[in-house]
């Protein structure tokens, strides 16, 4: 009989160790299943998040494409402005005009040798160091030609002459606007610069 009692008693201390890991197991699969569930929140959570990013990214970007072919027109407007046609050389006067009309013009609009001279030795720092604040901001006027129109008529004639006959400056503009000043601002400083030089 005590084996019988040793059996039973074994028996029982199995059964009772048996509901123990029983009671373990479902725990840590409840906790697995919790984590698991937690982990399933987490990768949904980021695949969701990772979609926003990715559509303000591609949002940003066809902003930033968008102002840079905004930038490419502008580019291709100067470019325009700054042809070999428009930077004839002295010898050649523009088109529809006679050797005789271009002299008398020059003379008109006080485009003397002694203003290409000068205008020649003006230098992009010269323009980029000059006190003078930009107000443009206030008179944003835009151009229909390569001469801004907020010009007075004879300044817009003498500048549309220099930029045909002085290469110079015509290629100063082109380096500094809109780049590093406006429009506005370089006509301002170039008129305020040649003043003592432009034939009345």
């Amino acid at each position: 009989m005590e084996i019988w009692h040793k059996a039973q008693s074994f028996a029982e201390e199995a059964t009772k160790r048996s509901q123990e890991l029983a009671k373990d197991a479902a725990q840590r699969t409840q906790g697995l299943t919790i984590g698991t569930s937690k982990l399933y929140d987490v990768v949904s959570e980021t695949a969701k998040r990772s979609k926003e990013i990715a559509a303000a990214a591609s949002k940003r970007g066809d902003q930033f494409l968008s102002e840079a072919l905004k930038r490419a027109e502008d580019i291709k407007q100067l470019a325009s402005v700054i042809t070999p046609s428009s930077a004839q050389d002295l010898t050649e006067p523009p088109v529809g005009t006679s050797t005789s009309t271009l002299e008398k013009d020059l003379l008109t609009f006080g485009v003397t040798e002694e203003l290409r001279e000068f205008v020649q030795g003006i230098t992009s720092t010269t323009f980029q160091d000059f006190p003078l604040e930009d107000d443009t901001q206030l008179y944003d006027v835009h151009t229909v030609t390569n001469i801004r129109q907020d010009l007075s008529e004879w300044q817009a004639r003498h500048a549309s002459i220099v930029l045909q006959t002085v290469k110079e400056i015509s290629q100063l503009r082109y380096e500094l606007c809109p780049r590093n000043m406006k429009e506005r601002k370089f006509w301002r400083i170039y008129f305020i610069l040649v003043n003592n030089h432009v034939a009345p």
